[in-house]
């Protein structure tokens, strides 16, 4: 007898209520009256939570159990683990996942955010995560999305002279989810930035499920020691999509934040310092749409959509606290 489980995901909430699929399949060719445990462990192998499934199985009868399961409410490590109750035997893999609460630092708290009225989710992400939003062009950092680079790729003077008014004044601006998510059409493609900073974009590699943080800013690596950054839920657990991207930087300088793949390495996350009293602007390749956003007590599906990630959530925090100064703080208030 064997189990097959589908948790459907790496990173949960607090007590986050979780979809768990269960299939035991008996191999045998007789009856066999199972008594499965199914239970969570964490690292220093103490169980925090256990039920008993009593499943009769036909010989070669394999057997479908959806089922609603609470993590627990610590942070941490922990793995699901299905097996026999009488010997202990384990009937497949632990499962691995972290319990994880975003948490937004000191100066963090103190950063005001500015989001376009049309950045619809992101707008809603900042209120989610508590931040100091100003409804007009004005704070430390100003947040965009694909919705904005698109708008600048089809030539939007506006959305350009916006986020160049807001470089000028030394705020950050940060664009996530960075140029295509699928290899484009043809083989290049460019995104022009103002500043004379030009981004190219071709597809020669493969999607990335994994990527790793080399900056030593204290600022991004808030919160994420001992976690796993890569691997972010759903969408087949795909955080970089594939398409390489190459910048023209004229008069200024780059800073690689993030590495992914292997020699030759991609730099999926890039910090572009414009001059002396102007902001940074930071180009994020890694996928965050539909991962910042909590499922409003929805039980998510499994497989073939994103997920909300409380990782994802976490790094874009330490982003938008990476990218100002803390000069531009001295006096504000919590």
């Amino acid at each position: 007898m064997n189990a097959i489980i589908n948790i459907g995901a790496s990173h949960f909430l607090p007590g986050q209520a979780v979809k768990v699929d269960i299939n035991l399949n008996n191999h045998s060719s007789g009856l066999i009256r199972s008594r499965t445990q199914l239970k969570i462990v964490n690292q220093g192998g103490i169980e925090s939570w256990s039920t008993l499934l009593r499943i009769p199985l036909k010989a070669n009868q394999p057997f479908h159990i959806p089922m609603m399961v609470k993590v627990p409410e610590a942070e941490g490590k922990y793995v699901l683990r299905a097996c026999e109750e009488e010997s202990g035997k384990k009937l497949c893999e632990d499962i691995p996942f972290d319990v994880f609460k975003p948490e937004k630092s000191q100066k963090m708290s103190k950063i005001m955010v500015y989001v376009p009225e049309y950045e619809t989710s992101l707008k809603q992400f900042v209120e989610e995560q508590n931040i100091k939003a100003p409804s007009f062009s004005w704070g430390q950092c100003m947040l965009c999305s694909y919705r904005t680079w698109q708008r600048l790729k089809n030539g939007d003077s506006d959305v350009s002279a916006e986020i160049e008014r807001a470089l000028r004044r030394n705020m950050s601006v940060i664009f996530l989810d960075f140029g295509p998510a699928e290899m484009p059409d043809v083989d290049q493609q460019e995104i022009d930035l103002p500043f004379r900073i030009s981004a190219y974009f071709s597809g020669e590699a493969k999607p990335e499920t994994n990527f790793s943080i080399i900056s030593k800013s204290k600022e991004l690596n808030y919160h994420l020691q001992g976690m796993e950054s890569g691997n972010w839920n759903g969408f087949d657990k795909v955080t970089v999509p594939p398409v390489h991207m190459f910048l023209k930087v004229k008069g200024g300088t780059t800073k690689n934040l993030i590495q992914t793949g292997t020699n030759p390495y991609r730099f999926p996350v890039v910090s572009i310092s414009i001059g002396r009293g102007h902001g940074k602007v930071i180009l994020s390749q890694l996928l965050t749409d539909g991962r910042l956003l909590k499922p409003n007590g929805k039980i998510q599906g499994l497989k073939g959509e994103f997920h909300y990630d409380p990782l994802t959530v976490q790094l874009v925090l330490n982003l938008i606290s990476m990218s100002v100064d803390n000069s531009l703080l001295q006096g504000a208030s919590n």
